[in-house]
């Protein structure tokens, strides 16, 4: 598909923003300013951008809490900052962090902090939007550890066995925390698996944004027919497991790898050679630089929630079981 320069431009600004949002919270965090564990999704941008980008105004996403990158592209920046600075003003009201962070209008479904567990919510998700005959498909993002999970094998097996409208999208990044992966399996790809299951894979390379969006498009298409798939996006977590995470465990000529590999390098080359100047970029950084300081203020200044709203359950059970979650 032919991309014009400024869907091209939108990619690369999508991709700083994920970037420069994280290393803000690395900044702060080493300021004392924000508390919790930070999973990062840096070096995986591409692979993030490239699904929110793919999915259509009907469809369903659901993420990891290293999805940050992710959704800062598909949220309202101030609301999702003031959600991980625990304000009350946050898409969640300062309960959910980023372990279980989730928007309705924007149709981002809740995640999970148990490692695997959102799959099988995924697919009973999918399997909703099937029984109400919804024109809408579930996007499930899980890693490379998460995978060796046994609800997640169920998972899958159930979702091919009812021919539900979702895509199960594995950001392998190489390492279940500290074990790498070609020591959590025998197989190449974890893709492969999808014939176990009855259901097509594919792998890709999750630093090429776009490959990573025309894949995923392809596979919701097929999803909504009712054929589930795995597509596998292949990164590189340039972090370690959590912030705080010193990743002795690593080579270091693989994190050289890694940053020559950088997904936005390799999209500022491609601008680069059509023509774009320097200055533009300048500009879109400097655009997002205000645009994260301006979240980061902004939360900052935000009340917490009191402490009769962090006790009242309503704010955490659903109290209306006639409602509709999707």
């Amino acid at each position: 598909m032919k991309y014009s320069e400024s869907e091209l431009l939108k990619f690369y600004e999508q991709l700083v923003r994920g970037r420069k949002y994280e290393e803000k919270i690395i900044t702060l965090l080493g300021q004392g300013k924000l508390q919790g564990f930070f999973h990062l999704g840096i070096g995986q941008e591409a692979s993030q951008v490239g699904v929110v980008n793919a999915l259509g105004p009907n469809d369903y996403l659901v993420p990891t809490h290293r999805f940050h990158p992710g959704l800062v592209n598909k949220l309202d920046l101030k609301k999702l900052t003031a959600e991980l600075l625990g304000r009350r003003s946050g898409y969640n009201k300062g309960h959910a962090f980023t372990f279980h962070i989730s928007s309705k209008a924007e149709r981002i479904l809740p995640v999970n902090g148990m490692l695997g567990a959102g799959i099988p919510n995924a697919v009973g998700y999918a399997w909703a939007l099937k029984m109400d005959k919804k024109d809408s498909v579930v996007v499930c993002v899980l890693g490379d550890g998460a995978a060796a999970e046994g609800n997640v094998h169920e998972g899958m097996n159930i979702a091919a066995n009812l021919n539900v409208p979702i895509v199960f999208y594995i950001e392998n990044n190489g390492w279940a925390v500290s074990n790498p992966f070609n020591e959590q399996t025998k197989i190449k790809n974890l893709s492969e698996r999808a014939s176990a299951y009855g259901m097509t894979g594919i792998t890709v390379d999750g630093n090429d944004v776009i490959k990573v969006k025309e894949t995923l498009e392809d596979a919701i298409a097929k999803a909504r027919k009712g054929q589930p798939s795995i597509v596998e996006a292949k990164v590189s977590r340039w972090r370690g497991h959590f912030e705080g995470d010193p990743g002795f465990y690593r080579n270091p000529e693989e994190l050289e790898t890694a940053y020559k590999e950088d997904c936005i390098k390799r999209m500022k080359n491609t601008l680069l050679e059509q023509g774009i100047s320097e200055k533009k970029f300048e500009e879109i950084d400097e655009k997002v630089h205000q645009e994260i300081e301006e979240a980061f203020n902004y939360a900052e200044k935000e009340p917490f929630p009191t402490a009769e709203e962090i006790l009242n359950y309503d704010n955490v059970y659903a109290t209306n079981l006639g409602g509709d979650l999707l």
